[in-house]
């Protein structure tokens, strides 16, 4: 008997220790985050997890891994169709324009979840939704291997997601006489070698969008509007010019040979330059969203896979986009002058694609004893620019008050010219001050479609250097004031990059739908600072201060004055700017001679402070000038 219960007693802690391990192993597997690609085709496209056996094994000659499937999925483009962002303002466009949801659906799917959108509508289908895309693995897999790599040499020139895809499962890549065999018996596509695939022009298919508006009764107004334009940025551009396309930067070339598939094992063909399926830009902000919630996103890439698209995004923010320069031009009793010159490194706008990505410069003046001076773009905890313009803050050539802050911008304007945030609604830009590529010139034929508006426009030092147009830099002029201060000063700038803000965002969130409160609680729970793109310091040293009632080299008189002032140079004065207190330039003359009257009347200038720039034997004096 004793026996028998022993018996009885083992068996049932077995089988309870066995129940037990049977529930933490199904507990481990539901709570364990599925990394798997999607597999399986729909009529013409594949999932991207069909091209991982294949191309996700490439390693450089340091043995460094760069699969293709690896660096791709943590991207923006592998995450389109996932992105919560993008859903939340899809959501937002249909919540005001919910009369042409079919329309809005199917536009905006073109280009975030084209394998499903395109099938669609290859198989009859008048329009792709929503609701379908929720469903369907290949439509959130976003901007796949199998869309971009179909697209056919006819295509190229397409804009607005009407490109098209070759109905002959070709699979278009850079190498000459693919051995094409292993993809065909795998996957039912043929290699195929191309030229094309290297071409800008296929990223133009989604990257140059116009867009066809509304007004706010939902009625067409007729005109287009050009939301984001990449693609033609790059066209008015010294790299169009030379030949170097979006690839290039945005899919960094090796020299080394490459084995790029896998299999068969034995096979070692190896193929040289290869690109880096990086597909790098500038958006750290939601990339860093995309690793944070992960799981809620269902995405696939995992946070190591994040870590390294994020960092390459910073070395793309930090290294290849902007140069930044400071220089003090002069210090008298009671104004530092400081010029700040920007340059753009990329090859398109700066900043480019979505409308509401912005930079802005930030420049605090500190006295030795860690007194704040001057700050122009100071911020608060939530990153919203403490003096900003509640409408449009303007572009400016010279800064004098601390109220002022040079935001890198564009602004849509409705068909009333209000400002808008609602795509549909978007009319004509306001305001475009971004910073230009290098080459930019306004007589190319795209400079109707990336046009600058707004004064910067008319600002002398913007995409001009010398005089000459296309530098694709801007010169912001600081008047710093120094309130009687004569110790050294120490002067740090920042140009500070943005994604997005809660001024853009604050129409989107006045409305209530699951993917804007989604996004809302994601980005209330993100880390907002904007990255910093580059930055410069220098120190101002108190010596060398130029009084300019006592410098009589050159003498400004009367000041204040009604309508003549006269100048006075023991010097020739080789030109003369005026510039009004918002930084606009009112005059600008080529002079040669050593004294000159100017007249306030004949620019119908009104009572106020005016700043006077004067150039003498190649030195540039500034003063400020009283009109009463």
């Amino acid at each position: 008997m004793h026996n028998t219960i022993s018996m009885n007693s083992k068996l049932v802690i077995t089988v309870l220790l066995l129940s037990i391990l049977i529930l933490l192993v199904s507990f481990t597997q539901k709570n364990e985050r599925n990394t798997d690609l999607p597999n399986g085709y729909n009529t013409l496209f594949s999932a991207s997890g069909e091209c991982l056996l294949c191309h996700n094994s490439m390693e450089d000659a340091a043995g460094t891994p760069m699969g293709i499937l690896n660096d791709w999925r943590s991207t923006m483009m592998g995450n389109a169709a996932k992105d919560p962002y993008w859903r939340a303002k899809l959501s937002h466009e249909l919540a005001v324009n919910p009369g042409i949801q079919s329309a809005i659906e199917d536009k905006c799917t073109r280009c975030h979840a084209p394998a499903a959108n395109w099938d669609a509508h290859y198989n009859g289908q008048s329009a792709y939704t929503l609701a379908q895309l929720d469903n369907d693995p290949i439509a959130r897999d976003g901007v796949n291997c199998t869309v971009c790599h179909q697209i056919p040499d006819s295509s190229l020139g397409s804009i607005s997601g009407n490109f098209m895809i070759n109905d002959q499962s070709k699979i278009y890549g850079p190498f000459e006489n693919p051995f094409s065999n292993p993809m065909f018996n795998h996957t039912g596509y043929t290699a195929t070698h191309s030229d094309h695939i290297n071409d800008s022009r296929v990223c133009g298919s989604c990257h140059s969008l116009i867009t066809h508006g509304v007004d706010q009764s939902g009625t067409p107004t007729g005109n287009s509007f050009v939301e984001q334009a990449i693609y033609h940025e790059w066209l008015n551009s010294s790299y169009s010019q030379n030949g170097t396309s979006c690839q290039e930067c945005h899919m960094p070339r090796i020299d080394d040979p490459t084995v790029i598939s896998s299999m068969p094992p034995w096979f070692d063909d190896s193929r040289s330059p290869f690109g880096k399926h990086h597909l790098v830009g500038g958006n750290v902000f939601m990339l860093k969203l995309l690793k944070q919630f992960i799981t809620e996103l269902g995405i696939t890439a995992t946070e190591a896979n994040f870590d390294s698209t994020i960092n390459r995004t910073y070395e793309m923010l930090q290294e290849r986009t902007l140069s930044l320069e400071l220089t003090e031009e002069e210090r008298t009793n009671d104004t530092l002058y400081i010029d700040v010159s920007l340059t753009n490194m990329t090859g398109h706008k700066f900043p480019a694609g979505f409308p509401s990505r912005r930079a802005f410069i930030e420049l605090i003046a500190v006295s030795n004893n860690g007194d704040t001076l001057f700050h122009s773009g100071a911020f608060n905890s939530e990153f919203d620019l403490l003096e900003e313009n509640a409408g449009i803050e303007p572009h400016y050539n010279m800064i004098n008050n601390h109220e002022q802050v040079q935001i890198y911008e564009m602004i849509m304007g409705d068909n009333l010219g209000n400002p808008t945030t609602v795509l549909l609604y978007a009319d004509d830009q306001l305001k475009d001050n971004r910073l230009t590529p290098l080459g930019f010139k306004n007589s190319h034929n795209a400079y109707d479609t990336v046009k600058i508006v707004g004064s910067a426009s008319s600002d002398p030092d913007f995409n001009h250097l010398n005089g000459m147009e296309g530098s694709g830099c801007d010169i912001v002029h600081y008047h710093i004031p120094l309130n009687a201060y004569s110790e050294d000063l120490n002067v740090d700038v920042k140009v500070h990059y943005q994604t997005t803000n809660n001024k853009w965002l604050s129409e989107m969130f006045s409305h209530s739908t699951s993917e804007i409160d989604s996004f809302k609680h994601y980005y209330n729970e993100a880390d907002k600072t904007p990255a910093i793109v580059a930055e410069a310091s220098l120190v101002s040293t108190s010596t060398g201060i130029e009084s300019p009632m006592s410098d009589l080299s050159l003498v400004l008189y009367p000041n204040p004055v009604k309508d003549l002032l006269q100048i006075r140079s023991n010097q020739p004065i080789a030109s003369f700017r005026l510039f009004n207190s918002n930084g606009s330039l009112i005059s600008s003359r080529k002079l040669m001679v050593n004294s000159t009257i100017y007249s306030f009347n004949s620019d119908n200038a009104e009572k106020g402070v005016y700043y006077v720039e004067i150039e003498t034997a190649g030195k540039l004096h500034r003063r400020k000038v009283v009109v009463i």
